[in-house]
């Protein structure tokens, strides 16, 4: 493989994991979104299905939403500090305006692209098993 055709290959890595970012993130806010629509359905609703499943899962159902919520927020911070690492990299001229890996904002962009993933990952499975659990019961 030639010199250019590892930089094109390179290049077109580069433009799927941007891509697949890109749909990761807006995954993300829709389930995140989808899930505290579901928390505040759920918690209002008079009917007896979801009286009794708040009744046995309140905590589980409270805590999906509040997962849901630390999702967004890291989003949020994620683009932030993207941003800030940006606008970084655009004053390193010298070293051809590549991200400085180890600047904090870098790393924080890092590490609110995984927590938002943990964090809406783990409601929707709390919202999964506990309404597949209710609905078989009952």
């Amino acid at each position: 493989m030639t010199e250019e055709e590892k930089h094109e290959a390179r290049k077109q890595r580069l433009e799927q994991k941007s891509a697949v970012t890109m749909r990761l993130s807006e995954t993300t806010r829709f389930v995140a979104f989808g899930i505290i629509a579901w928390v505040f359905a759920v918690q209002s609703s008079d009917a007896e299905f979801s009286k009794s499943y708040i009744s046995e899962y309140e905590i589980w159902v409270n805590a999906a939403g509040v997962l849901a919520i630390f999702s967004i927020a890291s989003d949020y911070f994620q683009y932030l500090s993207a941003y800030v690492s940006v606008k970084h990299a655009l004053t390193r001229k010298g070293e051809g305006y590549q991200y400085n890996k180890n600047h904090p904002a870098y790393l924080l962009q890092l590490t609110f692209f995984i927590i938002k993933q943990i964090a809406v990952g783990l409601g929707a499975v709390i919202v999964a098993l506990t309404f597949t659990i209710h609905v078989v019961q009952h």
